[in-house]
């Protein structure tokens, strides 16, 4: 059945999970929290320092702290306290406006993550015209927008298509998979299936490219000498190519874009392999339970759990730590009230 199925209100169940497993979960989702209002808040800071630094590509950098910042804020808290034995401070209602909200910001995470990949394919492939596409006027309304649809996404219960409920044996408010095998579908589909197609032919088209890029700087040579410079891919034979990839660029501006390149590609299989080891387990589990009775042990529901607010904790690193000027500035901050301790910086770009 579509139909949503609201209880008035929701009994404790005395029933599994075991006392050792709500335990480690209520430390591990509270060290999640710790840390990720510490990695996230950071990050904020340094762009509220540096705003030469929020361009169009940070900005949706930005949009995704704060998808996790209110993740962390609004929702973790009462996740950690339907893990406490015989406690439940919410009835059936506010709980089903949980898991709307748990995945209303998961959406908009997700889609930002898309935009962030496309950007960076734009960016990356298309240098020359990227700021002609990606005019800042763009950039907020794409932001606009991953909000618009997250919304779409996550508040079909509300109006009848899916149930949510507390699941007492896993000790946490969920969807009901099975309740409605289109919306769970479609969830499973666009929180993780299709961004991870995106952001596989996003790889490939970088990967491609700094292979092609690898050929101009490394060409083929029958003996290369073992002080040779470490390449990011093994070198293939050149092409006749146009722009940056043609062998009338100096070979100067041709290394530059070499190693950019195969910086590009190294963060962004950072991105992908985070995405898929964070969302993967929950998005896995809600697939098998669409079409499979069989219950999850709770163990494994708690794993799925604490593994997707864990990408709260990994964008601040990804998006934030893994680039110079945002190191920088972090360890300016703690001698941001000091005079004359600025630490000049270059203001380059995000390359992710």
């Amino acid at each position: 059945s579509d139909n949503t199925v609201v209880r008035p209100s929701v009994p404790w169940d005395p029933g599994a999970p075991s006392l050792v497993n709500s335990i480690v979960k209520m430390v591990l989702i509270s060290a999640i929290v710790c840390t990720s209002l510490f990695g996230n808040i950071v990050v904020l800071l340094v762009f509220q320092r540096k705003p030469q630094l929020l361009h169009v590509a940070n900005r949706f950098v930005l949009n995704l702290l704060l998808a996790d910042l209110l993740q962390t804020v609004l929702v973790m808290p009462f996740a950690i306290a339907a893990t406490v034995p015989e406690v439940w401070p919410l009835d059936a209602r506010l709980c089903q406006a949980l898991v709307v909200l748990m995945h209303l910001f998961a959406f908009a995470g997700v889609n930002t993550i898309i935009v962030v990949s496309v950007d960076r394919y734009l960016a990356i492939i298309h240098p020359l015209s990227y700021p002609t596409r990606m005019t800042p006027h763009l950039g907020t309304n794409l932001i606009a927008l991953t909000w618009l649809l997250s919304v779409l996404q996550s508040t079909p219960p509300l109006y009848g298509w899916g149930t949510i409920e507390f699941d007492r044996r896993h000790k946490a408010c969920t969807v009901v998979w099975s309740s409605s095998y289109s919306y769970s579908a479609l969830v499973s589909a666009l929180s993780f299936w299709l961004p991870v197609v995106i952001m596989l032919c996003c790889y490939w088209m970088v990967f491609r490219a700094a292979r092609r890029q690898n050929a101009l700087v490394h060409p083929i040579q029958s003996n290369p000498p073992p002080d040779s410079q470490a390449s990011c891919s093994s070198p293939q034979r050149h092409s006749q190519a146009e722009g940056p990839f043609s062998a009338s660029y100096p070979i100067r501006t041709r290394h530059r874009r070499f190693h950019y390149h195969c910086k590009a590609a190294r963060v962004v299989f950072v991105i992908m392999a985070s995405y898929v080891f964070s969302m993967g387990p929950y998005s896995v589990l809600s697939t098998i339970s669409i079409y499979s009775s069989a219950a999850v042990p709770p163990w494994l529901a708690s794993m799925a759990l604490i593994l997707f607010f864990l990408q709260c904790c990994l964008h601040p690193y990804i998006y934030g730590y893994m680039h110079r000027s945002v190191r920088k500035e972090f360890l300016a901050l703690p001698q941001a009230k000091l005079p004359n301790t600025w630490i000049p910086i270059k203001n380059d770009c995000i390359l992710l």
